[in-house]
């Protein structure tokens, strides 16, 4: 059984979270299910070119 996961951990640097999974604080199947929990929020994404950036 897996060890329980703070959801707090998804707003966590992904060093850490990389940390603790080498670690063993925290097991990679526990992770893929918090993330796929997450909503896509894709449609709020917003496109940029490097041109944009001289200006």
């Amino acid at each position: 059984m897996g060890k329980k996961v703070n959801v707090e951990l998804l707003n966590t640097d992904r060093r850490i979270i990389s940390r603790k999974l080498l670690a063993g604080e925290i097991y990679e199947k526990d992770l893929y299910g918090l993330l796929k929990k997450l909503p896509d929020v894709s449609e709020n994404a917003e496109e940029v070119s490097p041109d944009d950036n001289e200006k």
